[in-house]
């Protein structure tokens, strides 16, 4: 005998019938069962676009993720930068704060070859398909404002790698670049 799938059909009905302080209790308890929850509901409900302590938990995920202090005891997990990036856009959205997100992945996979030398092209092309992804943002988001805040960080990394990373990796950062300034001109 097999049972069907539960789904988000199946609690709504049950979540409808529940009261305020029911509902607050719920929401304590998924508050405390894990940091994830309490990240989430933290970059919901406490950003107030102004200070960014709200992805500190995200940055931190993601600097552990894709450049540890220690490689010879903990592998990179590209993937799961990619995710803390991905959660943090389901709980908050917000443009700017994602952007931060993306370069600063970029960032700490500059950061960990820099210091730890040459990896392999898998890994450029993960750090090159983000920084591609900030570019068509912008792009698409078509913000004068918001390329002008965010040009500087892209060239930052481009120059702090160009003549330092092999792979092809500076010069597609620089093609990515340069049109997105084509298309701000």
């Amino acid at each position: 005998m097999s049972s069907a799938k539960k789904t988000w059909k199946d609690i709504k009905p049950v979540l409808s019938g529940f009261s305020s302080p029911q509902l607050l209790g719920l929401v304590q308890d998924l508050y405390r069962l894990n940091a994830e929850n309490v990240s989430f509901m933290h970059a919901r409900f406490l950003s107030d676009g102004t200070k960014k302590d709200h992805l500190t938990p995200y940055m931190a995920r993601i600097q552990r993720a894709i450049s540890p202090k220690q490689p010879w005891k903990q592998d990179i997990k590209l993937a799961e930068g990619r995710k803390a990036i991905s959660e943090f856009k389901k709980a908050n959205g917000n443009i700017r704060d994602t952007l931060t997100l993306m370069i600063y992945f970029v960032k700490c996979g500059n950061d960990f070859t820099l210091e730890f030398g040459d990896i392999d092209e898998g890994f450029y092309d993960s750090l090159s398909s983000m920084f591609s992804s900030v570019a068509q943002t912008l792009m698409k988001q078509q913000d004068q404002e918001l390329f002008a805040e965010f040009l500087p960080s892209l060239e930052a990394e481009i120059d702090r790698v160009d003549d330092q990373i092999g792979w092809g990796y500076p010069d597609e950062l620089s093609e990515y670049l340069a049109d997105l300034k084509d298309a701000f001109e």
